[in-house]
């Protein structure tokens, strides 16, 4: 429990208000005095609600006391919080030490770099955990200068930087306090670089948040010109695409295009379930500035869709082309057809919301765009768990290749960060892949009684599928790691049009 006790700033109001506790027999933990604030802080176990009423009526009583409450923490007490969160949201491991060479405290990745649990490290010297550093207790009680050094921890190399901090007295005069140990890791520095390379750019423009190498394939630059032109109008848009293959993700895409074209700042992106709307989200649309996305519309109330007619037929001029401060987009899994003929769902609304359509295509429609995938959804995953970023072979991305792809993007996703929580310090291959069994190769039999024709219908039956995500012989033989003429060879005997 925590009091605040906002009162004048004068010689012995501490030690008359701590006096009040006593009677009650409260054991005090803490004691903070904020003068800029002009409040004290007391620290203590909860007590029972009759005694904290007395306790805080006898603090009232006091000269010169104007107010007194319960707080959560106090003011140091969140600063501390503020700047170790802080801290673990570096990208290397921190470490700070006393004038004695004791851990005070340290994060969590700098840990995992000594590999001792924190609670381990705390209070003991730094020195016993890192036997690349060796300083004297007179070289620790007076720091003064910053250092680096390169040192092994578990045989990893790691850049240990070291800084001195201090803290002014009442006359300004720095004093010497501790020392700051940032461990710097060559990994994990190349993956920020690479990070911040490729990193999404979607407040800029929309082609940036998709990178070049996820946009090769020709129904993926297709969807984004077609995104691109939806997007400088106000009618209202119909997003569709099977499970899983990013309309969310296109939709944030693009309205962050849109919003830097408007230069509006107060727009919003509100996104709803159509199964959790009810009627009074739709007296809230005249309030709002900015997209209001309905996803799975086919789920929609019958009531929640009247309501949405019934505001549709309000707006101003014809409800394809609506003036209003807000735009209602769609989100779909199923085909239009199917959306167009569904019983749960008005035909009329569906054909209003349905104005324009975008298609977002399936990862079997996107080969191209695979091995781009792969790098970009792997550097993601392995930043956001701190691990080292692979190197993935062309054995891999053959596989992915071949594969159909039923759960789309969210499926690859899933695959990837599989493979790389078990597959760590070394090259993605092909057998470290688990994907589902491939029917149509699994049920392959013996034809003719012939090993060789077997072989030969199996090797054209590849071929053709691989063509498509590598579409020349040259793109393929590198895929394959096979000679150019050897491939164009194989694609003639096979009949495989080119």
């Amino acid at each position: 429990m925590r009091l605040e006790i906002q009162c004048e700033d004068r010689i012995g109001m501490v030690r008359e208000a701590l006096d009040l506790f006593i009677p009650h027999g409260i054991d005090m933990r803490l004691v903070e005095v904020d003068t800029k604030r002009r409040c004290i802080y007391c620290g203590f176990s909860d007590i029972p609600f009759s005694k904290l009423q007395q306790l805080l009526a006898d603090i009232r009583r006091l000269d010169s006391v104007e107010d007194v409450k319960t707080v959560m923490f106090t003011p140091s007490e969140r600063e501390h919080n503020a700047l170790y969160t802080l801290l673990e949201a570096l990208p290397d491991g921190v470490i700070s030490v006393d004038l004695k060479g004791h851990i005070t405290m340290v994060t969590e990745l700098a840990a995992e770099d000594l590999n001792v649990p924190i609670v381990n490290l705390l209070h003991k010297p730094v020195q016993q955990f890192i036997k690349g550093i060796s300083f004297s207790k007179e070289a620790w009680a007076n720091p003064r200068d910053s250092m680096s050094k390169r040192i092994r921890i578990r045989s990893k190399t790691l850049l240990l930087e070291m800084k001195p901090f201090f803290v002014s007295d009442d006359s300004g005069v720095k004093i010497p306090a501790g020392t700051v140990i940032y461990l710097k890791s060559q990994t994990r520095l190349d993956r920020q670089t690479a990070r911040l390379k490729q990193a999404p750019d979607a407040e800029n423009h929309l082609d940036t948040y998709f990178q070049s190498a996820v946009i090769q394939s020709d129904a993926m630059k297709r969807t984004l010109i077609q995104a691109k032109a939806f997007t400088e109008v106000t009618m209202p848009l119909l997003v569709r695409g099977e499970v899983g293959t990013g309309k969310r993700g296109l939709i944030d895409a693009l309205f962050q295009y849109w919003k830097n074209l408007q230069g509006d700042k107060d727009a919003q992106l509100v996104i709803r379930h159509a199964r959790e709307m009810v009627k009074e989200d739709i007296t809230e649309l005249d309030k709002l500035s900015g997209w209001f996305v309905i996803d799975d519309i086919e789920y929609l109330d019958e009531r929640v869709q009247m309501g949405l007619m019934s505001w549709l037929t309000r707006q101003t001029g014809a409800s394809t082309s609506l003036d209003t401060n807000v735009r209602l987009v769609s989100l779909s899994s199923l085909r239009t057809a199917d959306l167009a003929n569904s019983k749960n769902l008005n035909k009329n609304l569906y054909f209003t919301l349905a104005t324009l359509v975008l298609s977002m295509p399936t990862l079997r429609e996107r080969k191209e765009d695979l091995a781009g995938l792969v790098q970009q959804i792997v550097l993601e995953q392995a930043e956001r768990y701190r691990l080292s970023v692979p190197a993935i072979s062309k054995s891999v991305y053959t596989k992915f290749a071949l594969y159909s792809w039923p759960g789309n993007l969210k499926e690859l996703q899933n695959i990837c960060l599989q493979t790389l929580l078990t597959v760590k310090e070394k090259e993605w291959q092909a057998e470290d892949i688990e994907l589902p069994e491939n029917q149509s190769l699994a049920n392959m039999a013996l034809i003719n009684d012939s090993l060789e024709v077997t072989v030969k219908q199996w090797e054209a039956e590849l071929l053709k599928r691989l063509y498509p995500s590598f579409p020349s012989t040259r793109k393929l033989a590198k895929a394959v790691s096979m000679s150019h003429s050897a491939i164009a060879n194989k694609l003639k005997e096979y009949g495989i049009n080119t």
